[in-house]
């Protein structure tokens, strides 16, 4: 039997620059729960006729146009990651940002990073529960993605 290599979902972490020089990550408390990540590719739409048949059914032709990544996260809400989450989504600027499907083999990380936005971000509360948030992250330029030589780098 093969096994699945895989990994544990908090193993999924979302790290978040702090734009010095040499720029630290590190993981905010509050995505304790749920996290995803989405790979999104906007593409053109042309319909192709059959010109031996123009009433014969066309068939539908996509160009990829662009691509962009988005990050959900949330769970407990950290009351230390408000003020960094508030002044983030108040900011006309992006941050860097790694999302690491960490392992505890080297050869099976795999690591996305580019600039990103907080396009969304709440908190909610309800009575006899705990204040929750949710946050959402949208890509700004290119993502790169790093492979451990166990996953398909080199």
């Amino acid at each position: 039997m093969a096994a699945v290599n895989y990994t544990r979902g908090v193993k999924l972490v979302l790290k978040v620059g702090d734009g010095a020089s040499p720029e630290v990550f590190t993981a905010l408390c509050t995505i304790n729960a749920e996290r995803g990540i989405t790979f999104n590719a906007q593409t053109n739409d042309a319909t192709i006729p059959d010109c031996s048949n123009l009433d014969a059914m066309a068939w539908l032709a996509r160009e990829k146009v662009s691509l962009s990544v988005d990050v959900t996260g949330g769970g407990m809400a950290h009351k230390q990651d408000v003020k960094k989450l508030w002044d983030w989504f108040e900011s006309e600027d992006a941050k860097n940002c790694q999302i690491v499907l960490d392992d505890d083999t080297a050869g099976n990380v795999i690591t996305f990073a580019g600039a990103f936005h907080l396009t969304q971000f709440d908190l909610t509360g309800n009575r006899g529960e705990k204040v929750n948030s949710t946050m959402t992250l949208s890509s700004d330029g290119a993502v790169t993605a790093t492979f451990g030589a166990n996953v398909g780098g080199a």
